[in-house]
């Protein structure tokens, strides 16, 4: 039997954010502490997926929110240490554990962009299923 209410599409932008989040996931996979990294984007990207189609459960966009923040302040050190002490030109540097400052700068740099896709693709459904409600 055929539901009366027609089904709604998914949204575009956390479609696409949770496949450019896909694609950090599995660029994670040669980093030398890769079931990390894996699946916290794979989180990432599942919960923009879910942003697509449903509003996501607060309970969710939270507790990745949390996680996202505790990675920024454990790493933040080393991108503070980068950005003043450091050229910028160590960024692209080849890895070393006397360079870890380094690892820390890009951890940083894709937290920030995987919370940017978090914020962007809750927000986003939040105002979708306001207008369907509507």
């Amino acid at each position: 039997m055929r539901s009366s209410s027609p089904r709604s599409s998914p949204g575009l932008l956390p479609l696409l954010l949770g496949l450019g989040m896909l694609v950090f996931a599995l660029l994670q996979l040669n980093d030398p502490d890769p079931l990390i990294w894996v699946s916290y984007y794979a989180a990432i990207a599942c919960a923009c997926t879910v942003a697509a189609y449903r509003p996501l459960p607060t309970v969710a966009f939270l507790g990745l929110a949390a996680v996202t923040a505790a990675g920024a302040v454990l790493t933040l050190p080393g991108f503070a240490d980068w950005i003043l002490n450091r050229p910028t030109s160590d960024l692209w540097a080849p890895m070393s554990t006397d360079r870890m400052y380094i690892e820390h700068s890009r951890e940083l740099l894709g937290l920030v962009v995987a919370g940017a896709c978090l914020v962007a693709a809750h927000r986003q459904s939040r105002a979708t299923a306001r207008r369907r409600s509507s």
